[in-house]
C-alpha cells in the first residue's frame, strides 16, 4: 500500500523527545512492515533551546509544546497511521513507572509522574481526553502516556539496536558488550549486553558521571564531589577554553584555535582515564561516545584512546576496547525514545535508516 505519491504507508509512527539541561530536541520516525523506522519528514529534527532547568511545569509545556507539533506533522500526512511517543529525559526514572526519582540537572522534574503531567500538558493544548490506561484500547482521538525512560538509556538502545556497528551482521546483532557514554550538560551513561539495555535494578545504572574521580575536587549538583562529569562535561570543555559553550570552544578548536583545541585534547585526556575505570569494572568490547562533545570527532577520542590505553588494567594482556563516535550523534536519545515507544506498543523494530 502506498499513499498517491507512490511512498509506502508506515503500520506505525512515533514522536521522540529529549529533554536535556537547556535544549528539548524531537523528531519524528516512522516505522514499515519489515520493522525499518525512517525519520518521517524534514528537518529531520528540531532543538527547543530553554533555561527551565528550575521549572518543572514550564518545561512540562514546552515539551508537549514541541510533542504536539511533532504529531501534526506526522499527522498531516498520515491521518490513519497510529502514533505513539516517548520521552528521553536527563533523569534516573522509575522503570516501572516512568516516574522521574531525581536529575542532577533538571531540578523542576525531580520527582514528578512525568508520563501523567506530560498527557495532561499535552491534553490541554490539544482538547482531547487523555486515555484511561487501565480501559484497554485508547480511543483514536485521545492523548496517550508517553514512554518516559532515561537519555542515555534511550541513546544506548538506538545505538545497539538501530546502528551499523561492528555488533551487527547483515541486520544481526552478534555477541557484542557496548558501553555509551553521553557528554552534554553531564555525562550520561549505559551498559548495553547483546541488544539489551542494562538498566540495572533500579533503573539507575550507568550514572558514569557521578563517579568519583578527584576526590579533592569541588561538590558536584548529585551530592558527591569531585565527579567525572566536572571535568568532562560541556560546561567544564567551556571553562577550561575559556569560552561561552562548549559548542563555540568545539567550532574554535576544529577552525585550530590553539587554547581551543588544547582544551578539547585535556578534556579527552580525562574522557580517556574515566574509561579506564569503566573498563576495568565492566569490560566491554567497545565504547561509543555520545552527545553535544562528541561532535568534536578524533580530537577528543584520539587523546582519550591514548589514556584508556595507559591506564587499562592489565593492558599488556588483554584487547583495548574501542572508541567511536555515536551513529546517531546528538540524536540518538530523541530517535531511542521514539523507537522505545514503538517497542512498548507492541511494535516490532528491526533496525532503522538514519537517512
Amino acid at each position: 500500500m502506498a499513499d498517491p505519491v507512490g511512498t509506502p504507508v508506515p503500520v506505525a509512527a512515533a514522536v521522540g523527545l529529549d529533554v536535556g539541561g537547556g535544549a528539548v530536541k524531537a523528531g519524528a520516525v516512522l516505522l514499515h512492515a519489515d520493522g525499518m523506522l525512517a525519520r518521517a519528514a524534514r528537518p529531520a529534527e528540531v532543538r527547543v533551546r530553554h533555561r527551565l532547568e528550575a521549572d518543572g511545569e514550564a518545561l512540562t509545556a514546552l515539551a508537549a509544546a514541541t510533542a504536539r507539533e511533532q504529531f501534526e506533522s506526522v499527522r498531516s500526512r498520515w491521518p490513519r497511521v497510529p502514533v505513539a511517543w516517548g520521552v528521553s529525559a536527563a533523569a534516573w526514572i522509575d522503570p516501572s513507572t516512568g516516574r522521574s526519582l531525581f536529575s542532577p540537572h533538571l531540578m523542576g522534574w525531580r520527582g514528578r509522574p512525568l508520563p501523567q503531567d506530560l498527557a495532561r500538558s499535552l491534553s490541554r493544548l490539544t482538547g482531547r481526553p487523555v486515555a484511561d490506561e487501565e480501559a484497554g484500547t485508547p480511543p483514536p482521538r485521545s492523548v496517550t502516556l508517553p514512554s518516559v525512560v532515561n537519555d542515555a538509556d534511550a541513546a544506548a538502545w538506538a545505538e545497539a539496536r538501530l546502528a551499523r556497528q561492528p555488533g551487527h551482521d547483515a541486520g544481526h546483532l552478534r555477541s557484542d558488550r557496548m558501553v555509551l557514554v553521553a557528554i552534554g550538560t553531564g555525562i550520561g551513561g549505559a551498559l548495553v549486553r547483546d541488544g539489551a539495555v542494562d538498566i540495572g535494578a533500579r533503573g539507575m545504572a550507568g550514572e558514569f558521571g557521578h563517579m568519583t574521580v578527584d576526590p579533592s575536587g569541588v561538590p558536584c549538583p548529585c551530592g558527591n564531589t569531585g565527579c567525572w562529569e566536572l571535568l568532562v562535561s560541556a560546561e567544564a570543555l567551556a571553562a577550561r577554553a575559556g569560552r561561552a559553550s562548549a559548542r563555540t570552544t568545539i567550532d574554535d578548536a576544529l577552525a585550530g584555535q590553539v587554547e581551543c583545541r588544547r582544551a578539547v585534547q585535556e578534556t579527552g585526556r580525562w574522557l580517556g582515564r574515566g574509561l579506564a575505570t569503566l573498563a576495568a569494572v565492566l569490560d566491554p568490547s567497545r565504547f561509543v561516545i555520545g552527545g553535544g562533545v562528541a561532535a568534536a570527532g578524533e580530537l577528543l577520542l584520539a587523546p582519550a584512546r591514548v589514556e584508556l590505553a595507559r591506564h587499562l588494567p592489565g593492558g599488556r594482556y588483554r584487547p583495548v576496547p574501542s572508541v567511536t563516535v555515536a551513529t546517531w550523534g546528538n540524536s540518538s536519545g530523541w530517535v531511542g525514545a521514539a523507537g522505545i515507544a514503538l517497542e512498548r506498543a507492541g511494535w516490532s523494530v528491526a533496525t532503522a535508516t538514519a537517512d
